[in-house]
């Protein structure tokens, strides 16, 4: 299988990450994505996802 390397193909693959991107990102900030972020905050992945979102520093879970 041969990948097209042209300019507007790399630029339409670099669009589609970028939509795709952001899609997981709307989804990760839903109600549910809050609890997961909220309930497992010791996960690498859900850390970083909490950065990609805009946290400053993923928070620990603090049940003091």
């Amino acid at each position: 299988m041969k990948i097209d390397m042209g300019s507007q193909a790399i630029t339409l693959r670099l669009k589609q990450a970028s939509e795709l991107r952001r899609l997981c990102l709307a989804l990760a900030d839903s109600s549910i994505g809050r609890n997961v972020r909220r309930n497992f905050s010791e996960n690498p992945q859900v850390r970083r996802t909490s950065l990609a979102l805009g946290a400053s520093k993923p928070s620990a879970r603090s049940e003091a």
